[in-house]
């Protein structure tokens, strides 16, 4: 009962978050007060709806590939009508108010669920680094011990990593336009996207991924997000609680990270694979590391559940939902129930 009650003990917020953010969609922009939940973890059951695209859609080709990868959009749709099962039925029926949908991915989240349209094993088209290239490693012929080196680019073009200058040549900064080259230049390291390029510290070696530049964000990105990630898209829709979807994007992410055995490294932003600013909103406000911070939770709180443990939240007034979720910043009083093997504690709290 202890490692149960210090989860939730460390889960529980300490302050709440309430902050204005600016919420981007291709339609319009549009201000939204974002209030964050009691507990880093979503006081509500895990579930998945099923919605499965037919395997003679174009936009499920059905070729299997290992994954590697847990890759975060969002849907940069602000409509109102456009809520998670609006996104997955266009994915399904490859069709939406504009015509033909070529795009996919495996889940989509919003405040009305959770759903899945490519079962995780298979590709989808969601990263856009093509489908050309797998996932892959290459020797860089250095040697090391840090596992989280800085990667940068030495002047006459090759990675070096932590310094120290690698076999591996940089892709060369280049763009076309109407047959013709406009641009054409040795990389320097801010041709980096910002999440990186994988490396990966094997028996005291540097291995590099494989990388491309990416002429319509120009900047270099990582190939194996189409292949070999599971892609998630998150709702943005206005007139919805947007931390509420983080919250349910982040319990996805960490289940899908316990069953393909991942790491927290391996969650990604699409910008990883080709520098698109996205999943945006979480970006341009700042809640990527708290973001993971949801995942975190969610992950520790698989095992506690496999375990047999059960949570729930008792709200004792009305400023709160039994998920967690804040209604009203203020006088915020409940209590958190712990049950297994039929014995049973409850944690006051008082924020």
């Amino acid at each position: 009962m202890e490692k149960a009650i210090n989860f939730i003990k460390s889960v529980i917020n300490k302050e709440i978050i309430e902050k204005r953010i600016r919420v981007y969609g291709w339609q319009k922009e549009y201000e939204h007060l974002l209030i964050s939940s009691v507990s880093k973890f979503l006081f509500e059951d895990f579930f998945i709806i099923d919605n499965l695209t037919p395997l003679t859609n174009e936009n499920r080709p059905g070729n299997i590939k290992p994954k590697f990868y847990i890759t975060v959009h969002d849907t940069g749709d602000s409509d109102i009508t456009h809520t998670a099962l609006f996104w997955s039925n266009t994915v399904k029926n490859e069709y939406w108010e504009q015509g033909k949908y070529a795009c996919s991915y495996q889940y989509v989240v919003g405040n009305d669920g959770t759903y899945q349209q490519i079962p995780d094993n298979e590709v989808a088209w969601h990263a856009g680094d093509t489908t050309k290239f797998d996932y892959a490693l290459y020797d860089s012929n250095v040697m090391g011990s840090n596992p989280n080196p800085i990667i940068t680019i030495s002047s006459d073009g090759y990675f070096e990593i932590d310094g120290k200058k690698s076999q591996i040549l940089a892709p060369r900064v280049k763009k076309e336009k109407d047959g013709k080259v406009i641009i054409d230049r040795i990389p320097t390291t801010s041709d980096i996207n910002d999440q990186g390029i994988l490396c990966k510290l094997i028996d005291g070696k540097y291995y590099l991924g494989e990388v491309y530049f990416n002429e319509t964000y120009m900047l270099i990105a990582n190939r194996g997000g189409n292949n070999n990630s599971i892609g998630i898209e998150s709702c943005i829709n206005e007139n919805t609680d947007i931390y509420y979807t983080w919250q349910k994007t982040a319990k996805l992410v960490a289940n899908l990270l316990y069953k393909h055995n991942l790491t927290f490294d391996d969650v990604k932003q699409h910008h990883y694979y080709s520098g698109k600013n996205c999943p945006q909103t979480i970006r341009m406000n700042g809640f990527w590391p708290h973001f993971m911070e949801l995942v975190k939770a969610e992950y520790q709180a698989i095992e506690l559940l496999k375990e047999g443990y059960k949570f729930r939240l008792i709200n004792r007034n009305n400023n709160i939902l039994e998920t967690g979720r804040v209604i009203e910043n203020k006088d915020i009083v409940f209590s958190v129930e712990i049950i297994k093997d039929n014995k049973k504690i409850i944690l006051d709290f008082n924020l």
